[in-house]
């Protein structure tokens, strides 16, 4: 699969900033300035030049730093240490009156890290880059989202590009809120670590509202279709959703007597990949939403209409006359603006419980709109929206003896059209999708559908995604307990 330069770039990118960080690190880290508020060593009426002649700074354990200059930086007196070997040891730092130990540790690469705040020398510009990596990897998945949307381009990879978008947006929220709230690395990790946590309360309204307007969705479509599979996918949704909210809640309380570190990688993680899958979900409802909004151009050559269940007696249902009655609208608005006529391909076989094919009964609808046989290519072997799109393109092949210079078009379902494009592209179909309006309660399990096919279909490079979290969480407590 090739993969579009601005995705290498960005790979690239991120590689090269978290080789150039850890270079940083392990070059500038060997030295570092623990700053101590004056207050811990003056009396009162004391300034620092009462006592600079005074203050000792002595390794508890010889051999690991060396002590360097001792100053004043406005209310911080400041101490500059060397690594000289890896290892912990305390600084003693005294006058005749008080004293002060701080902890240190070497890493086997010689970087000075403070247990207490794990700040190390250059902690800041770390900081920055990982804000740089959230910013750079939002722009590039909005831009691409945007294309996606100015070019008809609807599909999985679009949803995936929103739901990263919004991921990452999350992630530099948070992340510039915890720069500004503390002044030590320890806070900074911590704040990125509860992130998760943090998204999954933000995005718990929408979720809320929308297993509610799913559950509705679904008591409808039982009432009115029955029970199966694709009827119950709001129920299962809603499970799951609860499922991943009471685990976030009650799984550290249940680890944390086991193992804190376990409780913290369980809980956190939990909220990560809820959070992703909830950015997935909100970023498949706003696809979906613009798929059915972008408006065709007049110049199409042909029009698919996608079938669905007719009636007893042959005629179209509501929903499929729905459709055809755009499919008709926009053949008419096309011919008075540009004059071009469109050729209608209506897709859809015979279901056995039904006298005539989807198709016929449709051709047989557009004839009484007054349009001439030769405008109409029936498709009616399909029994599913693949196949319409698929044997729809057949048609449409051998009928103008090549798909490189038509212009091909679709009408269905407002909350159709999204799977429409998807399944097009499946084909190697570049299409145009009209869509008619229908109620209201069909698009949340047509939302949730989509979702699930995403999730199937991308379900390597989603555990990809969650990979690398559970890797940056893995590296975030290791740092947090390291000492």
């Amino acid at each position: 699969m090739k993969i579009k330069r601005r995705f290498f770039i960005l790979l690239s990118v991120t590689a090269f900033l978290l080789i150039a960080s850890l270079t940083y690190i392990t070059v500038h880290g060997h030295s570092f300035t623990e700053r101590i508020n004056t207050d811990a060593f003056l009396d009162p009426g004391q300034s620092f030049s009462d006592i600079e002649d005074k203050i000792t700074a002595t390794p508890q354990t010889e051999g690991i730093v060396d002590v360097g200059k001792i100053y004043c930086d406005g209310d911080d007196i400041c101490v500059e240490l060397d690594s000289l070997h890896e290892g912990d040891t305390d600084v003693l730092i005294a006058t005749d009156s008080y004293s002060y130990s701080i902890p240190l540790h070497v890493t086997q690469f010689g970087t000075i890290v403070s247990p207490l705040s794990l700040n190390f020398d250059g902690y800041i510009e770390v900081e920055y880059v990982i804000l740089f990596g959230f910013l750079l990897t939002f722009a590039v998945m909005v831009y691409s989202f945007i294309e996606c949307v100015i070019k008809r381009q609807f599909s999985y990879s679009m949803v995936a590009y929103g739901g990263l978008a919004f991921f990452n947006a999350f992630l530099l929220f948070f992340a510039l809120l915890g720069m500004r709230q503390y002044n030590y690395f320890r806070g900074f990790l911590l704040d990125m670590l509860n992130t998760g946590y943090q998204m999954s309360l933000l995005t718990a309204p929408f979720m809320l509202a929308f297993c509610a307007a799913i559950a509705v969705s679904n008591i409808w479509l039982l009432r009115r279709e029955g029970v199966s599979t694709y009827n119950m996918l709001g129920i299962a949704l809603a499970f799951v959703w609860f499922l991943g909210v009471v685990s976030i809640y009650f799984s550290f309380d249940l680890l944390i007597d086991f193992n804190l570190t376990v409780a913290v990688y369980v809980s956190f993680s939990i909220s990560y990949i809820l959070s992703l899958l909830e950015c997935l979900l909100l970023s498949t409802v706003l696809s979906a939403f613009l798929a059915a909004k972008r408006k065709a151009s007049l110049d199409l050559d042909y029009l698919i209409i996608l079938g669905c269940r007719i009636m007893s007696d042959g005629k179209p249902t509501p929903i499929l006359k729905s459709r055809i009655d755009a499919a008709v609208g926009f053949e008419r608005k096309q011919f008075a603006a540009a004059g071009t006529h469109i050729k209608f391909v209506p897709s859809g076989g015979q279901g056995s419980d039904e006298v005539i094919s989807e198709s016929e009964s449709m051709k047989r609808y557009l004839v009484e709109q007054g349009y001439p046989d030769e405008q109409i290519i029936k498709e009616d072997k399909s029994v599913n929206t693949d196949q319409n799109i698929k044997f729809s393109r057949d048609k449409i092949k051998a009928n103008a003896g090549s798909l490189d210079n038509v212009k091909v078009g679709f009408a269905t379902t407002n909350y159709h059209v999204f799977r429409g494009y998807v399944l097009a592209k499946k084909h190697n179909l570049k299409v145009q999708g009209i869509a008619s309006k229908t109620k209201w309660y069909f698009f949340p399990n047509a939302f949730l559908r989509e979702f699930a096919g995403l999730v199937a279909e991308r379900k390597w490079k989603i555990a990809m995604v969650l990979s690398l979290i559970l890797a940056g969480f893995t590296l975030s407590i290791h740092m947090l307990n390291m000492i």
